[in-house]
């Protein structure tokens, strides 16, 4: 789970109370000096829901019951074998960005159909 709070950091879907309170291994986390587990373990060990912003809230409530099939598919191995290096998180980051894109085009694109149909039938 390191990794995708790693990940979470580096796409701003964290909320500012935990940069805040973790500002410094947030910022390690970004430079890749501290590993994403380091500061999941500063702040309590679990992914909580508070540990997110509004958007990170939104996405992994929706992916996060696929995120162990993608890590196993991106990294080939079963979560408590694979080394969190920040080789392997590159390689995972890709695909979760990837995901997270394509999902947010995907709501948009939603979006902007019912923003016309609604404008059609107040015509």
């Amino acid at each position: 789970m390191g990794m995708l709070l790693a990940w979470c950091v580096n796409m701003q879907l964290v909320s500012p109370a935990l940069v805040q309170e973790h500002e410094r291994l947030t910022l390690r986390v970004r430079m890749q000096d501290a590993k994403g587990s380091e500061l999941l373990i500063a702040a309590g060990g679990d992914l909580a829901r508070d540990l997110f912003n509004t958007q990170g809230q939104t996405f992994l409530d929706d992916f996060y019951g696929e995120y162990m099939d993608v890590y196993q598919r991106v990294l080939g191995q079963d979560g408590y074998s694979v080394e969190e290096s920040w080789l392997n998180y590159q390689q995972l980051a890709q695909e979760l960005t990837r995901i997270y894109y394509s999902r947010a085009k995907s709501a948009k694109a939603a979006k902007g159909v019912f923003t016309r149909l609604r404008h059609w039938f107040r015509s």
